[in-house]
């Protein structure tokens, strides 16, 4: 009989060349394809690949991607106009066919506009 330690196999760690690890990153960031998907390709595993994008990065071996990308942003519509609202008033605006219905209630009777509002959507 063998002892479990003859059994095993010795297993070296596996080494990659650094122009191998350089093409697997830049195809994990092709727009088309998803680590997973370019690891799976290659055998390796999907952690490796990411260690190795992270390693990449922190030696700035890859393009600067700026984590903050101003995007143009439209003016506001002016031409919608602004309802006052009074303090101490629940305003209350329904679309209709006809146009919008705006009521207005006293804050003070909003007991009674809650039962209104209920009625009307019951």
């Amino acid at each position: 009989m063998t002892s479990p330690s003859t059994e095993r196999e010795i297993r070296r760690r596996r080494r990659y060349a650094p122009s191998f690890k350089a093409r697997i990153v830049a195809a994990c960031l092709q727009g088309d394809a998803s680590i997973a998907q370019v690891a799976l390709q290659h055998g390796l595993n999907t952690n490796l690949v990411q260690t190795w994008i992270r390693k990449a990065k922190r030696q700035s071996q890859l393009p600067a991607v700026p984590d903050f990308v101003p995007l143009p942003v439209p003016p506001a519509e002016t031409s919608l106009p602004t309802p006052s609202i009074t303090v101490g008033e629940i305003c209350i605006e329904l679309p209709s066919p006809r146009g919008t219905i705006t009521v207005r209630w006293p804050v003070s009777e909003a007991v009674q506009c809650g039962h209104w509002l209920k009625g009307l959507l019951g």
